[in-house]
């Protein structure tokens, strides 16, 4: 039977990497009957993390649907990679689900980077958060430390519906607000309630008033009553606690040990209960045009899909993941894809637990889920019923933050590597590449040196070659900064026709941005103007590779002045040649200058390493051009030259012990200090030396 609109639950599993993400979806599993132990991060049995990299480098890579039966709601969880360089799988996912378990490790400080880039993910996308303390087994665990640390960070909203008793290795008791019972879990991760001890009952009370206080903020309605009546009913407070965990007003925080089998069934109960089902409309866009439709997220809908992602794998091919945003999806069913117009057939319907597939006869609106070998049909594309076509808001995958230049190890693997990029283009939306004509260098970009190099390491293992990584080439530009003349005259004498030009130029510089300029300023019959676009031509074709490094030259004015002519041996060659000549000459005598493209960079740190971070910048010649704070960690905005952020990525984090991300973009060209400009040319030119000999 399909699972109603009603009764479905995306949940993503969130967090820092190695705070128990993958673990806690084995456990759901286990607690289930989908699974009969629980699998080991370290000998590559978990459940979500079945792919040989993942098993190899013992952490999440992807994003891995699973599913639960939670008396008779269904719990789609999907866990998602908490390192940083996956974000965008982080991203993704949230672009898709209802609700989120944020974990944090009992043994930490509560914050970290992925805590922070989860949070992120969750706000913009409106998703509501659930936090789960986990590794509550583990010595030296501090709860109590860990609430304030996240009230303090994301506010009072934050608010424990649970607390352990006997937090460490003696762990098997929590005391839950929402019962107000104690829960004693057994191995199998089932408990018995019982009465709240003595000891905690002031704790209880006052936790109970504060949670009803919070309740009754998030709806007038309810805040009035509780004024007039200082209580709420038990129905007033369940549906309060629920409408406020979907308005984002209240974020719960509950307990969990998956070693343990601590809080696993008693969380499943919980989003089960309160995690909000799919929303009830959905903002699109009628295809082809920029008019906003809502659509019902319902089952009696024409039928619409959003693909979140997409993995290539050997033996199956492309697996799809999508949300049925309306409609229901049944095996045999055609829809069209708004973006690519090819209709697609799917043979049958998916739901998963890793790697394994489970058959369904139907998907209704708000449900998630796979099909393979769809013909055209990658990430972000909508497919939909052909007589109700609409287009969903794409994903905002994130800027690439580190850039590589890549090129097979063996001649003729080239090509290879040219389909192994677009098909890893096409699975991950976050990892770039472009074929740079300018530099003559393949560049791949990304979020980090690990995701290069699981994406690169994908081409290696399908294609069967060697993918070696370089530093990229700087796309410098050339330019003058006086004005200054140029000649050359260009004679070939052989025993057959003879080719003879002679070219006069005057340059002068031009303001930036206002690129080539190329004028005829010829005076008499000296030259036949016919002559004249020969002579552009062949200054234009000296402008795509200029004289100091073979870079771009830009924002030159040039006028052809003067020159001279054969009455036989002049011909259209000639003067192309003669043209090259005389820019040469005079773009030598002009004071050439190098300018190297300016990034501007943010930088977003915890102030503990502002200093280290600055003085880092400035030994990369970079100008702070100022400084903020987000209120929980310091911003710094600066401008540093292409040159030098080659893998800037990796010396933030070993800088800030993990902590600092940046973003950039590019923002303009720079003059080369002349020391550098000159190491730059005299390297050209012992490279062309070198490839001559």
């Amino acid at each position: 039977m399909a699972t109603l609109t009603k009764d479905i639950r995306n949940i993503a599993l969130v967090g820092h990497s190695a705070t128990g993400k993958t673990l806690l979806a084995d456990a759901f599993l286990l607690n289930a009957g989908t699974i009969n132990r629980l699998g080991s991060v370290q000998e590559g049995t978990t459940t979500s993390d079945y792919s040989q990299e993942e098993i190899d480098r013992q952490i999440s890579l992807r994003a891995s649907l699973m599913h639960v039966d939670q008396n008779g709601v269904k719990l789609n969880l999907l866990d998602t990679p908490g390192y940083i360089d996956f974000s965008g799988e982080l991203i993704a996912v949230s672009h898709v689900v209802d609700a989120a378990v944020l974990t944090v490790d009992a043994t930490s400080n509560g914050i970290e980077v992925g805590t922070e880039l989860a949070w992120e993910a969750l706000e913009n996308n409106n998703v509501s958060p659930f936090f789960a303390v986990s590794m509550l087994d583990k010595e030296h665990t501090h709860f109590d430390e860990i609430i304030s640390t996240l009230q303090n960070r994301f506010g009072d909203h934050v608010f424990p519906i649970q607390f352990p008793i006997n937090e460490g290795p003696a762990l098997h008791s929590l005391v839950d607000i929402l019962k107000k019972k104690v829960l004693n879990f057994d191995a199998s991760g089932a408990y018995t309630e019982e009465d709240i001890p003595t000891e905690y009952q002031a704790r209880v009370d006052e936790l109970s008033e504060k949670l009803v206080e919070l309740v009754a903020e998030s709806d007038d309605v309810l805040l009035e009553k509780y004024f007039e009546e200082g209580e709420l009913s038990e129905e007033e407070l369940a549906k309060g606690l629920k409408d406020g965990i979907a308005s984002r007003t209240l974020y719960p925080l509950v307990c969990v040990s998956t070693m343990k089998n601590v809080g696993i069934s008693r969380l499943a109960e919980i989003l089960a209960d309160l995690a909000p089902a799919p929303a009830s409309e959905a903002k699109a866009l009628n295809a082809g045009t920029t008019d906003e439709v809502i659509r019902k997220v319902d089952a009696s809908e024409p039928t619409s899909l959003f693909i979140y992602k997409s993995v290539y794998e050997q033996h199956i091919g492309e697996t799809t993941f999508f949300k049925v945003m309306s409609g229901t999806l049944k095996p045999g069913q055609d829809l069209k894809n708004v973006q690519t117009n090819v209709t697609e057939r799917f043979g049958s319907v998916f739901t998963m637990n890793g790697k394994n597939r489970v058959e369904l006869d139907e998907l209704q609106a708000g449900d998630i889920g796979t099909a393979v070998k769809l013909k055209d049909t990658h990430t972000c594309n909508s497919l939909c019923d052909s007589k109700s076509m609409v287009e969903y808001d794409a994903i905002k995958f994130p800027n690439p933050i580190i850039r590589v230049a890549v090129e097979a190890s063996a001649k003729g693997d080239d090509e290879k590597i040219g389909v192994g990029l677009t098909q890893v283009r096409a699975e991950d939306p976050s990892f770039y590449y472009e074929v740079d004509p300018e530099l003559k260098q393949t560049i791949v970009s990304g979020q980090g040196e690990t995701h290069l190099d699981v994406c690169l390491k994908k081409i290696e293992d399908r294609y069967h070659i060697e993918v070696l990584q370089i530093e990229p080439k700087i796309p410098y530009r050339e330019t003058i900064r006086k004005a200054a003349k140029g000649h050359y005259r260009h004679k070939k004498q052989s025993g057959g026709a003879g080719q003879f030009g002679e070219v006069y130029l005057r340059i002068e510089p031009k303001p930036r941005g206002e690129g080539i300029e190329f004028k005829s300023e010829l005076v008499g019959m000296n030259v036949d103007r016919s002559f004249v676009p020969s002579v552009e031509k062949g200054v234009k074709q000296e402008t795509v590779e200029g004289p100091l490094t073979s870079s771009k030259v830009i924002d030159i004015k040039v006028a052809f002045y003067d020159g001279k002519q054969h009455p036989v041996d002049s011909k259209d060659i000639a003067f192309q040649i003669a043209g090259r000549g005389a820019f040469r000459e005079a773009f030598t005598a002009a004071d050439p200058i190098l300018l190297e493209p300016i990034y501007e960079i943010e930088i977003k740190i915890p102030e503990d390493y502002m200093g280290d971070v600055m003085g880092d910048v400035s030994s990369r010649r970079g100008k702070v051009l100022g400084m903020d704070s987000d209120g929980h960690n310091q911003m710094i905005k600066a401008s540093v030259p292409l040159a030098n952020l080659y893998k800037y990525a990796n010396t933030l984090r070993s800088i800030s012990q993990g902590r600092g991300q940046y973003r950039r973009k590019f923002s303009h060209y720079e003059y080369v200090p002349k020391e550098i400009q000159d190491k730059i040319v005299a390297e050209h030119q012992k490279e062309k030396e070198e490839a001559h000999s």
